[in-house]
């Protein structure tokens, strides 16, 4: 039958003769995607409908896609088009396949369908809505006439959720169920060279700055004189934006008066070495594993061309420090930063106090424990976000049986 709907939705002849005959499946979702962050909406989706599906087999699921997305669905969902944005579109769409659900995946608010569901007993929720910093506008999500119409809303954080009650919305009608998305994957090393230079350097205090940009090099070169004053053996592991400045670079450090070492060319730090350049991007998850604490490059002034995610090293225990410019992994950065799980700097006198600060091991321990929790956690809101459709669908079917 799911594929019989599929056809449908991708304008087959029958369907298009509009004859009314094409049977409407149960129990049945309609889960619909808005254009705003529809890629990584549709990443959370994806997530829910397979643990949807080990749930409840039977279940089946209409997704609706704005234009330019078309994954191969999972089993047990077929793929639609949005309804045109009228109620009547959207109430003929809603009474062919009669769902049991409306859930709205993101901050998109589709008026139509909200108002067409409304009006034939179909209830609707919404799920993984977040209003970014720093000015977390409402956007469409200030028409309080639409949002009361749906029953529940689960949004990725307190600050969604206190200015949406602050909007007058129920607070029993909204919960928080965490961001969406798959917990990263580690990035790798070879357990002999982290072992290797792990002997090389416990004895030292370690940190790293990560893809660090020629325009920042000054920055983090007097971050590390002035963590020296606090710990003479500091070992910065300078790993540049782009790895074939490397060598220009150790040249002029060396000049500079510092000891240089490079993975290229020596291998490994000797106990004399005070900034070990790391020039192989390859090697991110060793070099991860061995500073406690992880300084990522560009966002001091956004001058990154290579920029790295903070989940990276947030996965492996590094904690996170950085800058103001975000770009390109702003919202990861909000995550970490709402859970205390990442230190924010504003320029190189405060870089050098953090890592200063960090290097005092309960406290880089509080960040990379609350970071874990953050990097861990999307599975936990796939879970909380599948229970309570499952909860609004039974009630629903309830509700008609009575």
């Amino acid at each position: 039958m799911l594929g019989s709907l599929a056809r449908w939705w991708r304008g087959s002849p029958e369907a298009a003769a509009g004859d009314g005959t094409t049977e409407a499946p149960g129990p049945l979702i309609w889960m619909q995607i808005g254009p705003e962050r529809a890629d990584e909406s549709l990443a959370g989706a994806l997530q829910v409908l397979a643990r949807l599906h080990r749930l409840r087999p039977a279940l089946q699921v209409l997704l609706a896609l704005p234009p330019g997305l078309d994954p191969a669905p999972p089993e047990g969902v077929a793929l639609a088009p949005p309804p045109e944005d009228s109620i009547a579109a959207a109430r003929a769409v809603l009474q062919q396949h009669q769902p049991g659900l409306v859930v709205l995946i993101g901050n998109d608010l589709p008026g139509a369908l909200i108002m067409a569901a409304d009006r034939i007993g179909v209830p609707v929720m919404m799920a993984d809505v977040f209003l970014p910093p720093p000015a977390r506008r409402l956007g469409r999500l200030g028409q309080r006439g639409l949002l009361r119409r749906v029953r529940r809303i689960l949004v990725r954080d307190q600050a969604t959720f206190g200015l949406l009650e602050r909007q007058g919305l129920d607070p029993a009608q909204t919960d928080v169920g965490g961001a969406l998305g798959l917990p990263p994957e580690p990035l790798r090393c070879s357990e002999a060279e982290r072992a290797s230079m792990a002997a090389l350097t416990h004895t030292r205090p370690v940190w790293l700055a990560a893809a660090v940009p020629q325009a920042e090099i000054a920055a983090v070169i007097a971050a590390q004189t002035h963590a020296q004053h606090h710990a003479h053996r500091m070992l910065l592991i300078l790993a540049p934006d782009q790895p074939d400045d490397a060598l220009e670079l150790g040249d002029r450090l060396t000049d500079e008066g510092w000891s240089v070492a490079s993975r290229s060319l020596e291998g490994e730090p000797d106990a004399e070495t005070e900034i070990f350049l790391a020039d192989d991007p390859a090697e991110y998850g060793l070099w991860y594993r061995i500073a406690p604490v992880s300084y990522m490059g560009g966002t001091l002034i956004g001058a990154a061309g290579q920029a790295r995610s903070p989940f990276e090293p947030a996965s492996l225990g590094s904690a996170v420090v950085h800058g103001p410019q975000t770009a390109p992994f702003a919202a990861d950065y909000v995550r970490l930063d709402e859970a205390r799980a990442a230190r924010s700097i504003h320029d190189e006198t405060s870089l050098g106090e953090a890592i200063a600060d960090l290097m005092s091991p309960d406290r880089a321990a509080v960040l990379a424990h609350n970071a874990w929790a953050v990097t861990s956690g999307g599975a936990a809101a796939t879970e909380a976000i599948v229970r309570a459709i499952l909860r609004e669908f039974d009630a629903a079917r309830a509700e008609r049986t009575e």
